[in-house]
């Protein structure tokens, strides 16, 4: 990701992400921009390179190399306060811009087109040969006349396969809650990931199962949605660790009766060596390349925990996208209101610490959340179904509520980009509440 300083616009913003997007240039880097005019731009030039002029741009690149934009690759250039790698200055004059724009056009692409210069200069790029300036100025367009595009993905699976987190780590936000039990999502969340011009969508649907309640058939509601027409790609997640079962390439063709390319991802390699996935994609190899046509169009084995090849699947899923702009605004990434994804917060705490005892009895209701008071003030009610787990989510002396809110309120302030938040947690019990629209409906289901 790259972050703009100084005097900056929304459009240098996306021509930056476009850049990095094209160039396919990793980590998190910086650039201090400024828009001046041409007395300024004369007194710069005179003072850095003792020249009496005013040039449309100058750039004052850091980097005498350009790779991966890690603290590792670039010690002396990082600047921990912003967690990027600082890539150099920009100078644009305003005056040429308008100057150049009664000759080629509009005075905004004139000036957009003298950033993407400047940029690509920080970016080691020249023109001292005819075959250096053919090639910048190739990227330069391929740049300034790039549209936005948009997919929208369904993302499905056998329970505790890691569909959220599969979802979180490349929209690099949490929108789906984890944890180590199966059905956790139990909404179809939107996440979003927007980087450059292109955006993807993904439904991270609950695990498929039997319906057994209302609150099941909602679940199940939401899968069937996300692949009734809603999505252009599907993505099915599976767990390595647990091989290929009966289900699961049941799964797989009844998917691949539909239009939409089909990726197939096996999650949790960490947790397997090669040698144990090599098996599992020789199963699928068969499903990649039927004479019908309709095959697999691409297995992807990942890892959440690692990072591995969740890049790969967001370019493959990038390379979907279709025109038509943006579905959501760029600065979102998930269509869900704060206070459904707080009650999802806590929930999740519960999930975590709570671990067996009560299996999926937990629901959250976000009773207010007062952003007018110092801190802000959260009180949501946490539901079970008997008396008997009311105690066990208490605790012993209140132990067991302080735990999960105290490790809910530091995710929540961190939501909020709040330095602190006052969250009350209050244990209800509504026997047989799973059932009951009423109380699915108050918790945002």
């Amino acid at each position: 990701m790259i972050k703009l300083t100084g005097d900056t616009t929304a459009q240098f913003n996306r021509l930056a992400a476009i850049a990095f997007d094209i160039l396919g240039l990793k980590g998190d880097a910086t650039v201090d921009v400024e828009i001046i005019d041409d007395a300024e731009m004369r007194e710069l030039n005179n003072r850095t390179r003792g020249v009496d002029s005013a040039t449309d741009v100058l750039s004052f690149p850091a980097l005498d190399r350009i790779t991966d934009f890690t603290q590792k690759n670039y010690p002396r250039d990082y600047d921990a306060s912003q967690r990027a790698v600082v890539l150099g200055d920009i100078a644009v004059n305003r005056d040429a811009a308008a100057r150049q724009a009664e000759e080629y056009g509009t005075g905004e692409r004139e000036i957009n087109y003298l950033f993407v210069h400047g940029l690509l200069h920080i970016l080691g790029y020249d023109h001292m040969t005819d075959a250096d300036k053919k090639a910048m100025r190739e990227v330069e367009e391929k740049i300034l006349s790039e549209t936005d595009k948009s997919v929208v993905v369904a993302v499905i699976g056998r329970p505790n396969a890691g569909k959220s987190s599969l979802v979180n780590a490349i929209v690099g936000e949490k929108v789906s809650i984890v944890s180590p039990k199966p059905q956790t999502t139990r909404d179809r969340i939107t996440g979003i990931c927007t980087e450059g011009g292109r955006q993807i969508v993904f439904l991270d649907t609950p695990g498929m199962f039997k319906p057994r309640t209302k609150l099941d058939e909602h679940m199940d509601k939401s899968i069937k949605s996300s692949l009734g027409g809603d999505a252009d790609v599907v993505v099915i997640v599976l767990d390595c660790t647990k091989g290929i079962t009966a289900d699961d390439q049941k799964l797989i063709l009844e998917r691949l009766n539909s239009r939409a390319p089909l990726y197939v991802v096996l999650n949790k390699t960490d947790l397997k060596g090669y040698d144990a996935i090599y098996p599992l994609l020789e199963k699928l190899s068969p499903l990649m390349s039927r004479k019908d046509g309709r095959s697999i169009k691409d297995v992807i084995p990942t890892s959440c925990k690692t990072g591995r090849n969740v890049d790969v699947l967001k370019s493959a899923l990038k390379a979907e996208c279709k025109d038509g702009g943006f579905l959501f605004p760029e600065d979102e990434y998930t269509d869900k209101p704060v206070k459904f994804i707080i009650g999802e917060i806590v929930r999740e705490k519960a999930l975590l610490f709570l671990q067996d005892e009560i299996p999926h009895g937990v629901g959250v209701c976000v009773i207010g959340v007062d952003e007018n008071s110092t801190p802000v003030r959260i009180s949501c009610d946490v539901i079970v179904d008997k008396k008997s787990h009311k105690q066990i989510v208490i605790g012993d002396n209140g132990a067991m509520i302080r735990k999960i809110g105290e490790s809910a309120r530091r995710d929540i302030e961190k939501l909020l980009g709040e330095d602190k938040v006052y969250l009350e947690l209050f244990v209800k019990v509504r026997p047989g509440w799973r059932d009951r629209i009423n109380i699915l409906r108050d918790i945002g289901y």
